[in-house]
């Protein structure tokens, strides 16, 4: 039986390891870039506006504004039909975890900024209504989609949405907050 030198079965299994520890992100044919990902267009929501509004970071998150409705006079689920005690703003977002590890995405700490500077939490009525989560545990790499509710008063213009992601690994307090233009 043929044995072979330790110091190449060393290298045989340090390049295997190199090989199933790789991202597998190979480079498209011609060397663009990276390779992305066909996403099917949807349609919109009735009465929702489609915004197109640049990609901002917090944390290990990232935040994708992607529609918004406002001057709703009702909020109705499977149980229940709630009228607002001003107009409900429904902003459809994308939160996106670019960290390592797993992150809680706290939708109670994302705020609606109005035009006059005032700042307003998540309705949890109105989120709870909807069946939107108020926290929710983000895997690394994921992607979610969903809608944060704000109750505000009939004269409020929304002017920004601020976002906050979780704390980056070994970091104790909140990274800070970074604003989504929405008018």
């Amino acid at each position: 039986m043929r044995r072979i030198p330790a110091a190449a079965g060393s290298v045989a299994l340090l390049a295997a390891l190199a090989t199933a520890c790789s991202s597998g992100d190979a480079a498209p044919a011609g060397g663009s870039g990276p390779a992305t990902y066909d996403l099917p267009a949807r349609t919109a929501r009735p009465g929702e506006t489609v915004l197109h509004r640049p990609t901002v970071r917090s944390g290990d998150m990232a935040f994708t504004v992607i529609g918004l409705r406002g001057r709703m006079n009702t909020v109705a689920g499977s149980h229940a039909d709630v009228p607002p005690e001003g107009q409900f703003i429904r902003i459809r977002l994308v939160v996106e975890n670019t960290g390592r590890i797993t992150s809680t995405f706290d939708t109670r700490k994302q705020l609606l900024v109005a035009s006059d500077g005032r700042v307003f939490r998540p309705d949890l009525d109105a989120m709870l209504i909807r069946r939107q989560p108020t926290s929710l545990d983000v895997g690394s790499g994921v992607r979610v989609e969903m809608d944060l509710w704000y109750d505000v008063p009939r004269q409020v213009k929304e002017a920004a949405l601020r976002v906050v992601g979780s704390p980056t690994m070994g970091a104790a307090a909140d990274p800070p907050l970074a604003d989504v233009r929405l008018g």
